[in-house]
Order: structure tokens, then C-alpha cells, then sequence
């Protein structure tokens, strides 16, 4: 698997959790857009209308997986949201508020029981209420689905409706980070209808949430466009921003661009490769730096690479490669330079440097482990999109000048995801998370996707135990800490935080904040 993890504030993540780069595009056409009839006419109207007055258009890189929140991953973020408010909101700003749930609390220390308040007389799209015993049957449903929350949800036990609002949850495992999780970004928290749960087969293709719109199937082919029309039982219709939300699906995102200047859509999901395209068009940018990019030295015992088993040789190559020259030449302006696995700012980053360039001290490094001469790597990557093979061969130029030879393999996507056990090496491109959630996937011994070779190392499992049932103020140090480990143990070759994109007309107006990730669709509002 070459990308790892879901960056949920991201629009293009796979299923799985895996960080989804979009393709470069080949070719600049609006032919295909116009031919499919996509045509919506957004006239002035007061939000929350019964009548489609005021219309949201999106073009998006990625179909949904699924429109079951339970089995859908970060490309469906798109079309999940509008149809399901979350129990907890995450606003622009980072901060957690009250959405369908009014308060949440961890009881007692240690963060094995959690209790949620639950807003009084909502109801779900299909008129059921909301209560309890519905969030009871959701986190059941979400941990027996196997989906992307599934694995996150794995420690809770028990689950019990103490009145028709109050859900008390008991876990084997402490779990800091069940807020975040409840939150739209990680599904989990994105209540269905517990009629609709009754016959799950149905969720697929329709929607049984409780947010301000509901899909409206006549209006709808799947794989090609979504629409979107307000729910008539939303708790909170004053809030609600537009009269209908169309998605596009539109895979090639200069198609997208054009079709973004032309006024066919309002926004769209993008990469740096139309970035220039359309800060010369006039329109307005918004950039989330967050998917780290470089290559993952997976190999850590040394079992099909002898030198990957010397953290010596992993410290040598990250000292190898300039990330400056590489991030400026790849990304420009609009990337950022990292040589750990968080972002500046958020949790668990470090605000030091632990790999300027030095391709001299590689050199020392590598002769200390008895590879003076070097050594040839072998790397398995995606063959598209391009921009992991970009990155891979601008470190491959800068590891040769220290003797180290990458021998780069390139496969179709679920080749090279099927493969990583048999290459020391890959590329790495997956969101930047919470530091729990990130060991869960990346470097815990059982680590689910991008731990193959199942390292371990005791410091980090010591340091995750302490930072899962710590308080938050004692533990933002500690996961600074396991950051500051895995760095130093160099099981990662970082490069840059690529960022993903929202191109939009003036007509949108986004509070994004720079850095952070993007705020939810339900919250993008007309222009004043």
C-alpha cells in the first residue's frame, strides 16, 4: 500500500484510510462536462427554502465508495456530510462543538468510559427519532461494518442507553481522541436512521441521516453527479445554507478547472498541478498542507535489506535529501518542508529540525554501519497518479550522491498496495492525524495498513500506553514524544506536506484557515 492513512479533512482518501493523491491531469478539456448536460441555474434565494432558489455546485475528483457511512472513506466526505450531521461538529477553527450531541465527557481517569448528552426532538430524514438506543445500534452497526471507524471504535465494549438521551460507552482500552472520532471528520459520530439499519443494504445508494439535506435519487446517477435537496425534519433549518447541493464527478481536474471558470460549478477539489491555472483565472485558493509525502524505510529489521536493519543507514539517508530544494521544485509556494510525520501546529509536532541536509554527515553515518560504498534499495510505488514517482526519484537523485541506489518499481496502485511486503520500501502520502490514530495505522506493532513487517519498538509502545490515558494537557507532551521517537528511530523519509486544494468562485465564500484542515461542506455559505 504506497499511501497511508484517512486525512479526513481531505476530499480525496480511499476507503480504507489510505491518503488518495488525485491524478495529474493530461489534458485540458470541457467537452466531456458539457456533453453530460450538467447545467444547474443558481438564482438569489433565502436559505432554507422549500424551492431550489440558491444551489451549491461541486466538482469532485472521486465517486463515493459508498454513501454508508459506515463503509465509506475520506473520498466520500463530499456526500457523506450533507446528509449527516455528526454527533459532534468540528467547526473551521479546529474547535469541537455541539452538533447532535449537546455535551460529552470521559468519566473518572484513565479514558475508559465516555458519556454523550444527546440533543432533545431531532429526528432523522425517514421521521425516526434520534435517541440513545439509535446511537447504541450506529456503533454497533459501525464496528461489525469493517470500515475505516471500525478499528477505531474496537475498544469500546459496551454500550448502554442509561435514558432516551444519555449513551454511556465502557472501553477495554483507554481511547483519548473518541471526540474527534464522533466528530464528521472520521464518520463514526454520522448517525443513520436505526429504520434504515434494519435494511443496510438500502444505505448505499440513498441517505437516512439526520443533517440538512437528503440525496434526491431522481436526480441522481450514480457515479456521475449527486443531488442534494433540504430534509424536512432537520432539527436546525435556519442554519441551512443552500436549497440544493449538485456533485459533480469530474476525474480530470483540468476538465474541473474549466468547468470552474466557466461557472458550471462553484468549487472544486484539486492538486498544485492546476494551482497556477487558477490563481490566473482570478479564483480564490484554499490550501491544507497535510499529506505527508517521501518514502517509508518499512524494512526496520533488515529482513529482505540488511542496511535498513542499522538505524545508523535510516539517519544517513534522511540527511541525505534536501527537502527544501525538492519541496520548492515540486510543489512551490505552496508546500512545506517536513521531516516529521504531524504538521506545524497541530498535534504532536515538534518544533525542531532533526534532518537538516547534510549529505556529509550521511557519508559518516553510513561508513560507521559498514556501508561506505553505499547500497542499492529496492522501493515499490504507484505508477499514477505521478506525483509519488516525482517525489521518489527527486530523493533517489539525492540518496545516489551518498551512494545509495534506489531501484524504484513502479506498479498499478493495487499491485503496489499488495506488494509492500515484499519490498523493503515504498513511498509514503497519507494525511497527518491525531498522534493516536496515526500510531494505530503507522508504527504500533499492530498497526492496521502501513506497518507490514510488524517493527516495534518499546519506547513508542511504552510512550502510546501513557498518552492513551493521559489527561489532554500531559498528553500533548507525551505525543510529542512518540513523534520525537519514531523520528529518531527514522522509520519514515519524509520529504514535504503536499497540500490538497479548494478552488472556488467568489460567489462561495469558505472560511478556511491557513494550515488547518478544510471546514465541512455543510458550512460553505453563499457570498454576501
Amino acid at each position: 500500500m504506497t499511501d497511508m492513512m484517512l486525512a479526513p479533512e481531505h476530499p480525496g482518501v480511499s476507503r480504507s484510510g489510505v491518503s488518495r493523491r488525485q491524478f495529474t491531469a493530461t489534458s485540458a478539456a470541457t467537452a466531456a462536462l458539457l456533453a453530460s448536460g450538467f447545467t444547474i441555474t443558481a438564482c438569489g434565494g433565502s436559505s432554507g427554502s422549500a424551492t431550489a432558489k440558491r444551489a451549491l455546485r461541486i466538482g469532485q475528483f472521486w465517486p463515493p465508495v459508498s454513501l454508508d457511512p459506515a463503509k465509506a472513506g475520506g473520498e466520500s466526505l463530499f456526500y457523506i456530510n450533507p446528509a449527516y450531521d455528526p454527533l459532534i461538529h468540528r467547526a473551521a477553527d479546529g474547535s469541537l462543538q455541539p452538533r447532535l450531541a449537546t455535551s460529552w465527557r470521559y468519566l473518572g481517569k484513565g479514558n475508559t468510559a465516555f458519556e454523550i448528552r444527546l440533543r432533545e426532538r431531532v429526528t432523522f430524514s425517514d421521521g425516526a427519532p434520534l435517541n440513545a438506543e439509535a446511537v447504541k445500534r450506529n456503533i454497533e452497526y459501525f464496528q461489525k461494518a469493517a470500515g475505516q471507524a471500525a478499528a477505531f471504535l474496537a475498544p469500546i465494549t459496551k454500550v448502554k442507553a442509561l435514558d432516551e438521551l444519555t449513551v454511556h460507552l465502557e472501553l477495554a482500552q483507554p481511547h483519548p481522541q473518541l471526540p474527534a472520532l464522533f466528530s464528521q471528520d472520521y464518520f463514526a459520530g454520522s448517525l443513520i436512521s436505526p429504520k434504515a439499519l434494519a435494511d443496510p443494504g438500502t444505505l448505499a445508494k440513498q441517505t437516512f441521516g439526520a443533517g440538512p439535506y437528503k440525496l434526491a435519487p431522481g436526480e441522481t446517477v450514480a457515479g456521475d453527479h449527486y443531488t442534494y435537496v433540504p430534509n424536512p425534519e432537520y432539527w436546525n433549518a435556519k442554519d441551512r445554507h443552500y436549497d440544493k447541493i449538485v456533485i459533480k464527478v469530474l476525474p480530470n481536474e483540468n476538465t474541473a478547472l474549466a468547468a470552474l471558470k466557466t461557472g458550471q460549478v462553484d468549487v472544486i477539489s484539486g492538486s498544485y498541478a492546476i494551482a497556477g491555472g487558477a490563481a490566473n483565472a482570478g479564483l480564490r485558493i484554499a490550501s491544507s498542507p497535510n499529506i505527508v509525502m517521501g518514502i517509508q524505510l518499512n524494512d526496520r529489521a533488515g529482513k529482505l535489506s540488511r542496511p535498513l536493519g542499522d538505524v545508523r543507514i535510516r539517519q544517513a539517508m534522511n540527511y541525505a535529501v534536501d527537502r527544501k530544494k525538492i519541496t520548492k521544485a515540486l510543489l512551490g509556494e505552496y508546500g512545506v518542508l517536513t521531516d516529521q510525520p504531524a504538521v506545524p501546529g497541530q498535534d504532536g509536532h515538534n518544533d525542531r529540525e532533526f534532518y537538516p541536509y547534510d549529505p556529509q554527515k550521511a557519508k559518516e553515518l553510513l561508513a560507521e554501519a559498514g556501508h561506505a560504498d553505499g547500497f542499492t534499495l529496492p522501493v515499490v510505488i504507484p505508477s499514477t497518479p505521478a506525483f509519488p514517482g516525482e517525489i521518489a526519484q527527486a530523493i533517489a537523485a539525492d540518496l545516489e550522491k551518498v551512494g545509495v541506489t534506489l531501484k524504484i518499481s513502479a506498479k498499478e496502485a493495487a499491485g503496489a498496495a499488495q506488494e509492500i511486503t515484499k519490498f523493503p520500501a515504498s513511498t509514503m502520502g497519507w494525511g497527518a492525524l491525531p498522534v493516536y490514530f496515526m500510531g494505530r495505522g503507522l508504527w504500533l506493532r499492530d498497526a492496521v495498513g502501513m506497518n507490514p513487517f510488524r517493527s516495534s519498538d518499546p519506547e513508542v509502545e511504552k510512550l502510546d500506553r501513557q498518552a492513551a490515558a493521559a489527561d489532554e494537557k500531559t498528553r500533548a507532551g507525551l505525543d510529542r514524544d512518540i513523534v520525537r521517537r519514531v523520528v529518531e528511530q527514522a522509520w519514515f523519509l519524509p520529504v514535504c506536506l503536499s497540500p490538497v486544494f479548494l478552488f472556488y468562485r467568489d460567489s462561495v465564500r469558505i472560511e478556511a484557515p491557513q494550515g488547518k484542515p478544510f471546514p465541512s461542506v455543510v458550512d460553505w455559505q453563499p457570498a454576501k
